[in-house]
């Protein structure tokens, strides 16, 4: 009479853990590789919409700028808030509607045309230059440390 194999019960344990944690190896190299590119998307779609604000902005710009020009009064201060003159970096915030702030850096000899400016909004800021064959570049700030008091 063959003697019974108990060898087999432990066999099928180990093979019960091995399919475990292949599973959960397989499961942790999916998420460790799918999160960066989750993350790169959410960080591109944020940068659009800082982008698109920055836009909003540079079309208040030429509005107020335009407005101003036309009555004769100043448009760019680099002593007042936004570097422009006194009351406007309200009127521009409220008509381009932006959450953010911007800093107009140069404008054209007539003082006019804002040529380039920052824009700055939560983590993401965005450089305009008119003369750059790519106009807009978007930046985001990742702040690695903190020592604020």
């Amino acid at each position: 009479m063959p003697t019974p194999n108990k060898a087999q019960p432990p066999k099928t344990k180990y093979r019960w853990i091995r399919s475990a944690l292949n599973v959960l190896l397989i499961l942790l190299l999916t998420i460790v590789l799918i999160i960066p590119g989750v993350l790169r998307l959410i960080y591109r779609a944020d940068s659009q919409v800082a982008l698109g604000n920055a836009k909003s902005v540079r079309v208040a710009f030429q509005v107020i700028g335009t407005e101003a020009y036309g009555s004769n009064g100043p448009f760019g201060d680099t002593s007042h808030k936004g570097g422009v003159a006194d009351g406007l970096y309200d009127e521009i915030i409220k008509l381009s509607k932006a959450p953010g702030d911007f800093w107009v850096l140069q404008t054209d000899e007539t003082g006019y045309q804002v040529l380039r400016f920052i824009y700055q909004e939560g983590e993401y800021t965005v450089w305009y230059q008119a003369d750059d064959p790519s106009p807009y570049k978007v930046y985001h700030e990742e702040t690695m440390i903190d020592t604020g008091d």
